[in-house]
């Protein structure tokens, strides 16, 4: 077996190899569609030529790894492994083995945090990333909107400059290390990926909470953050949030709305059913070198 750099005329056969295997509930992969024309675009929207290798015998695809770097946040996101041994284990752990021991050296110096997060029933890889030192967190539900949620009243808006210290700091509380910081989330508004705040008429504060949305590459619609301050909740706004959201990427032309719910949060998890979406898997992260509260 080679291990070797992934390489951009690799995409096709990479794109293929994981669209086979992620429609597979003891195989699945977060992170990635189950398409492969999807799994292509998502990868070139990716760091994955810098962090990517195969591992090939005879010229024939056996795996792949890649890893999405975030140099800021000092973190990677595995990508994989993708690896069809079928029933054979030891020959799926050996080469899921080599191409981890690879695609790590190739790490920059500045990565201290990595994780894998997968569906529940993939104990293979579970298993595997344990044995590799990896902890494992409370997981997170993946759920699909079946429906309509309803319009907004109007009261959801498209975040301004004004706004961006409140929602920054607002994130942060509520979502301390994960993979976007506050200051990342309202930078990172553009045509894809939308910021929405709540007005209310609160003469203190105007301003209680934010919905963060995209477009996919492939066209899925995603909720990514929702948040409300802690002393404005419990008044229907989350709710109207999740709306604006929705709307926002209807207009945006984004094909079904799916979001990730930590099964830690049953009060979230509630809200979300209440407004039509349906758990579809629970996808468990295995996290190296940082724990999230």
């Amino acid at each position: 077996m080679r291990v070797r750099p992934a390489t951009e005329r690799d995409l096709p056969a990479l794109a293929a190899l994981a669209a086979s295997l992620q429609g597979r509930d003891d195989r699945h992969v977060a992170y990635l569609g189950v398409d492969a024309a999807d799994i292509a675009a998502e990868l070139a929207d990716s760091t994955w030529e810098r962090v990517g290798v195969v591992a090939e015998r005879d010229g024939e695809l056996l795996g792949w790894l890649i890893g999405d770097v975030d140099d800021e946040m000092g973190r990677v996101w595995w990508l994989g492994p993708f690896v069809d041994t079928g029933a054979d284990t030891a020959a799926w752990v050996a080469t899921a083995t080599a191409l981890y021991e690879a695609a790590r050296a190739r790490m920059p110096g500045s990565v201290g945090e990595e994780e894998f997060a997968v569906d529940e029933r993939f104990t293979r890889l579970i298993d595997w990333a344990i044995r590799a030192g990896f902890d494992r967190d409370p997981g997170s539900h993946v759920m699909n909107l079946v429906g309509s949620v309803g319009a907004p009243t109007g009261a959801v808006r498209e975040l301004a400059s004004a706004d961006h210290e409140f929602v920054a700091e607002l994130h942060d509380q509520l979502f301390p290390g994960t993979h976007t910081s506050g200051r990342q989330l309202v930078d990172g508004h553009d045509g894809s990926h939308r910021r929405l705040v709540l007005e209310t008429d609160d003469a203190d504060r105007s301003v209680v909470g934010y919905v963060a949305v995209e477009r996919q590459p492939g066209g899925a619609g995603y909720i990514d953050y929702l948040g409300v301050a802690t002393d404005a909740r419990g008044r229907g706004h989350g709710a109207e949030l999740v709306r604006g959201g929705v709307a926002e990427l209807e207009r945006i032309g984004a094909l079904g709305v799916n979001l990730t719910v930590r099964e830690d949060a049953p009060g979230v998890r509630d809200l979300y059913r209440s407004l039509g979406f349906e758990v579809e898997r629970t996808v468990v992260p295995l996290r190296r070198g940082f724990r999230l509260s």
